[in-house]
């Protein structure tokens, strides 16, 4: 698993940054859609370790 940082706006009015464990970039923005689910603009920052 990998490490990945992804930020989402959360409410339209806090942008929130998160570090997560996934296995792929796509499987690390469903988590972070899980989590918050109102979540809108969600993409990677970047991948933190290889």
């Amino acid at each position: 698993m990998k490490n990945f940082l992804i930020s989402g706006l959360v409410d339209e009015k806090y942008r929130i940054k998160v570090n997560l464990l996934a296995i792929s970039p796509d499987h690390a923005i469903k988590v972070f859609q899980q989590k918050y689910p109102n979540a809108k603009d969600i993409y990677l920052i970047q991948q933190l370790s290889k």
